[in-house]
């Protein structure tokens, strides 16, 4: 145990006379050590057009301006001041090199490889001094362990060390308590104003040019086809520049340029008051690495002789009146809220202890609701893009989101799978919502240090979007889970857990909730091994498969299409062959050129025979997965737009309601409600009455039906099918469930199974057999298709079972006769094997795609799991 801050803080000799941070006049010079300002540009004349537009100096603009200059763009910076006086200037500059999940590590070594790169020309303010995570229990060594074979997966060096190896790399640290580290060589220090100068030099030397001291006073706009905002041009105090494509990387003053443009949305970005402690010279520690201590809540900086503390406070607050003529400024500096994390820097390493505090330092720093970056083109406006909100990571994720924003805006598309970025992700109703995105933003913050369990969920900005059989559920004991604002049940307990409203973990004088029965329950999810509630998942998981069970599935995404033109805009979307006669369903892709997948979604065709009320006169409805209604719905008009159709999408999501019955004795259940079975079959749907209301039922499989409702009629139908006789009346089941199933089908799973850049081929979804018979239809992505067809895959997903295995979540490690393949995009226990099921992609020489999958019956398997490997078992999908 820590002794408490106030005995060690009482002894420092810190705080005697310490530099205090100033305020928001005052001068910088305090943190001078920080970073040296940037010298002013030279002046450069305002241009009168250019093909992109950054706003904001900062490190996020200029390495997006030096990567649009890569791509060949006529690019241009405005800062409203001078580079990096926002929130750049004093940032800690910390790099590490491996974060849980695969795409956040790419993104990492992009900014990694950049700054390298650049540092061949001129310096950019790189120093390589390794980076070390300190474990002090066995559950966080856990999740080092997982880093760690994460890292060896996607071929980041790192080295899992023991207490004594800790303690010979970093001898003036506290190791008695220490389980382990994990430690990443190639991780180091980025100094901003050294890199942004490099990275504005560089940019220039491609033909970007920078013009510093000049504010955006507004955002030209003029309607594009289906009535969508576009961008025109933009004003600013120095003149007017022609343009259609703008790049906001303003950080906490983004929603500003957003308003500028007309939009009647919000931008979910907090702007926190994030603090710092800069020591005086320790002699010893210039060569050390630095340091995380997750459980302490502390980091600690290699900054030349002097060590710089940071962490997250649990009551930092946030700026409330966001200055727009901030420039090179801080906040009063708060001891009492950072002593905690003093208190862990100073028994972590006693030494600061007898050490001065050379200055304090409490800036502004841009957070948003899931601690992921606001990336990508805005939800309203064509042609204007976000690249914002990096909760105090910005200096590490900058150089690789830059790279992706770059492509998106030049290519129409990134590279990586960004979905977990997308500005859009985030539907209206939760971005309108400006308490939701603050008590969200706040519990990211906190938890920003908190392990990262595989099915922990918030407690912060819970029942923001919600349907009418909530309270129903609750009561029947739903444990709830979060899907980008919606709750959607996860399983059901059998004890009513409803969501209470957000304590804010005691801060700001909020008494902490004692009794809360819902926090109980997600307790036992922080584990890496199964939870205990996976008992009652195993029990709606029979249900599934032997009876029936009820799932409400109003949460996904529904989307109306209609208009002229719209059936060449189906032929076009989908890569599968939509039934064109209405009644039927169909599911399919939406591909990119390169034939990658953007959505998964289902196509429902509609008459006046089959449409509900609340589907107006569309021809299509289409679906897709929980939360994802927002970026499929501008996916779609995007296509739609590029193409010429002059297709009407609209979104239908809060309208409908769905709920599926799932399992062989389903259509028993839907002929006790007094639905002829007869007149309904699989991949049909049509309407009937059930409960006096006009229904949908859709048969998506003989084992899955779905009742499409409108919303206010939900309930109804829902009390209808619960209140059958016991032979027939289905249980309650959630989505834990029902995706244990589609694992153990081989389903793919839109975003972690199979995303943007994977192909239907490489996923083993698609074969060019499937588009005999259908003449010469060009849907998007099929020339990619056939193309990789004939030329074969260099990858392919395989399913693995895992006899004698604990738990896996994803991340590890896919072994094939002996060497890293590849690694586990989606894992769960099966209960049909009784083990641990796991799907992902391995690497191997380009071949057919069918001929590989012969292949690989002969290979020998395994999974590497925390450094340990078990024998695997290939399983056919």
């Amino acid at each position: 145990m820590m002794p408490r801050a106030r005995n060690i803080l009482g002894g420092m000799r810190a705080f005697a006379s310490p530099v205090a941070a100033r305020n928001l006049s005052g001068s910088p010079l305090s943190v001078k050590w920080l970073c040296t300002q940037p010298s002013r540009a030279k002046h450069v004349d305002l241009p009168s057009e250019a093909d992109v537009v950054v706003i904001g100096g900062g490190v996020m603009g200029c390495f997006t301006l030096y990567q649009l200059a890569r791509l060949g763009c006529s690019a241009l910076l405005l800062e409203r001041s001078q580079l990096t006086s926002g929130t750049t200037w004093h940032t800690n500059g910390l790099l590490w090199s491996i974060r849980p999940g695969d795409i956040d590590t790419a993104i990492l070594n992009i900014t990694r490889s950049a700054v390298l790169e650049i540092e061949k020309e001129e310096p950019a303010g790189w120093t390589t001094n390794g980076g070390l995570f300190i474990a002090n229990n066995m559950t966080r060594l856990e999740e080092y362990s997982r880093l760690y074979t994460l890292g060896r997966t996607v071929g980041v060096p790192c080295e899992l060390l023991s207490p004594r190896e800790v303690s010979q790399l970093y001898p003036m640290m506290e190791v008695s308590d220490v389980t382990g580290a994990l430690y990443s060589p190639g991780d180091g220090t980025l100094d901003p104003s050294t890199l942004c100068r490099a990275l504005v030099n560089r940019a220039k030397l491609r033909g970007a040019k920078v013009c510093e001291s000049v504010g955006v006073t507004n955002i030209e706009t003029e309607e594009g086809m289906g009535g969508r905002k576009t961008i025109k041009a933009i004003t600013t105090t120095k003149g007017r520049v022609k343009t259609e494509a703008v790049i906001s990387c303003a950080g906490v003053w983004s929603r500003d340029i957003l308003r500028m443009a007309g939009s009647e949305e919000a931008l979910s970005v907090v702007a926190m008051k994030h603090s710092m402690v800069a020591m005086d010279a320790i002699p010893g520690v210039r060569t050390l690495p630095n340091v995380r201590d997750h459980d302490a809540n502390m980091c600690l900086r290699v900054q030349g002789d002097s060590l710089i503390i940071g962490g997250y406070e649990l009551n930092a607050p946030r700026w409330e009146k966001v200055d727009p003529h901030f420039s090179f400024g801080l906040f009063d500096f708060d001891m009492n809220a950072f002593s905690e994390i003093m208190e862990g820097a100073v028994y972590r390493v006693p030494r600061l202890a007898q050490t001065g505090i050379k200055a304090t330092i409490c800036g502004p720093e841009a957070f948003t609701p899931d601690r992921k970056p606001l990336i990508g083109e805005d939800a309203e406006v064509s042609g204007l893009y976000h690249g914002s909100g990096f909760n105090s990571s910005g200096m590490m994720m900058s150089g690789g989101c830059a790279e992706q924003l770059a492509q998106w805006v030049v290519h129409g598309r990134p590279a990586l799978d960004m979905t977990a970025y997308d500005c859009r992700r985030f539907s209206s109703r939760v971005r309108r919502q400006p308490r939701w995105a603050w008590e969200k933003s706040h519990e990211s913050y906190v938890k920003n240090y908190s392990i990262v369990f595989p099915r922990d969920q918030p407690l912060a900005g819970r029942r923001a979007i919600t349907d009418p059989l909530f309270s129903t559920l609750t009561d029947a004991g739903c444990f709830w889970e979060e899907a980008k604002g919606w709750e959607r049940p996860a399983f059901f307990t059998g004890a009513a857990s409803p969501l209470l409203d957000y304590d804010w973990r005691g801060a700001f004088g909020c008494p902490l909730r004692e009794h809360y029965p819902y926090r109980d329950i997600l307790q036992q999810s922080h584990t890496f091994d199964l939870p205990e509630y996976y008992k009652q998942i195993e029990h709606e998981y029979l249900a599934m498969r032997n009876d029936s069970a009820v799932i409400n599935q109003s949460s996904s995404g529904k989307m109306l299409l209609s208009g002229a033109g719209v059936d060449e805009a189906i032929d076009w979307l989908f890569a599968s062959d939509v039934e064109r006669e209405p009644g039927f369903v169909t599911s399919s892709l939406v591909l990119n050129t390169e034939g990658g997948v953007e959505a998964d979604v289902a196509v429902y065709t509609l008459d006046p025979a089959t449409r509900l009320e609340c589907d107006g006169e569309a021809n299509y409805l289409v679906t897709c997965g929980s939360g994802m209604g927002p970026i499929v719905s501008r996916l779609l008009r995007d296509l739609c737009w590029r193409q010429g159709f002059s297709t009407s999408i609209k979104s239908a999501t809060h309208e409908t309601g769905i709920l599926t019955l799932y399992g062989p004795n389903s259509l028993q259940v839907l002929e006790a409600t007094g639905i002829d079975p007869t007149a309904i079959y699989p991949s049909r749907h049509q309407l009937v009455s059930l409960a006096g209301r006009q229904v949908r039922v859709c048969g998506r499989s003989p084992a899955c039906w779905e009742i499409h409702a409108k919303v206010e009629d939900l309930l109804a139908v829902y009390e209808a099918l619960t209140a059958l006789s016991d032979s027939c009346r289905p249980i309650n089941a959630g989505y834990y469930a029902l995706n244990i199933i589609n694992l153990e089908q081989g389903s793919c799973s839109w975003n972690s199974d199979i995303r943007r850049g994977d192909t239907p081929l490489e996923a083993g979804v698609w074969s060019p057999t499937q588009n005999e018979g259908e003449g010469q239809r060009q849907f998007l992505g099929r020339p990619a298709l056939l193309c990789q067809a004939v030329e074969g895959v260099s990858k392919s997903r395989v399913l693995l079972e895992v006899p004698g295995c604990p738990p896996l979540w994803g991340g590890e490690a896919i072994v094939k006769d002996g060497s890293i393949v590849g690694g586990v995009r989606r894992a769960d226990h099966s209960f049909e094997y009784g083990s641990p099921l796991a799907s992902g992609y391995v690497s191997h020489a380009r071949t057919n795609a069918q001929t590989v999958r012969v292949l690989f019956q002969t290979s020998s398997w395994e999974i590497e799991r925390m450094g340990e490997r078990f024998p695997a078992v290939l399983r056919e999908f």
